[in-house]
Parts: C-alpha cells; sequence; structure tokens
C-alpha cells in the first residue's frame, strides 16, 4: 500500500492517476443530487481492497473508498 500527502484530484483526475487500484479518499466533495463523487484528496492506494479498508480505522471524518478499474465478471465487490 502506498500512502499519499494528498492533493484534491477529480475523480476522472484518479481515474487516470491511479488506474485499477482501490483508493482511500478523505474529504470528499459529494454530487447531492446523485451520491456521485467528485472530487477529494487520496490519502492511500493500493492493489489490494483489504489494505485500504484498513485505513478505515484512522477515519476522523467524512471518507470514501473507491476502485478506479473494472470489477472482474462474477466477483463480489461490496461498496
Amino acid at each position: 500500500m502506498s500512502i499519499e500527502t494528498g492533493e484534491r484530484l477529480t475523480l476522472g483526475e484518479m481515474v487516470e492517476k491511479y488506474p485499477d487500484q482501490w483508493l482511500f479518499i478523505v474529504d470528499p466533495e459529494i454530487n447531492n443530487e446523485t451520491s456521485e463523487l467528485i472530487s477529494g484528496i487520496v490519502t492511500a492506494h493500493s492493489d489490494l481492497r483489504d489494505d485500504v479498508y484498513s485505513e478505515l480505522s484512522t477515519l476522523k471524518g467524512g471518507a470514501a473508498i473507491r476502485y478506479t478499474g473494472e470489477i472482474p465478471e462474477g466477483r463480489l465487490c461490496l461498496l
């Protein structure tokens, strides 16, 4: 898992910078009408979901977890 100091990125920038990665995102900006992530600060990323979920214990405010790749067909993924 890699830890980032973090600059605010849009979702599109996150997908481009961290392809096929699980992201732990703090200070998320969410569209109130669609509940979609607009931007946030990536503080950790990994190709392993459990690495990123372990960051939840450090949570002191709003956060989001997002996968930037395609989830393989037939693989259960609870987000």
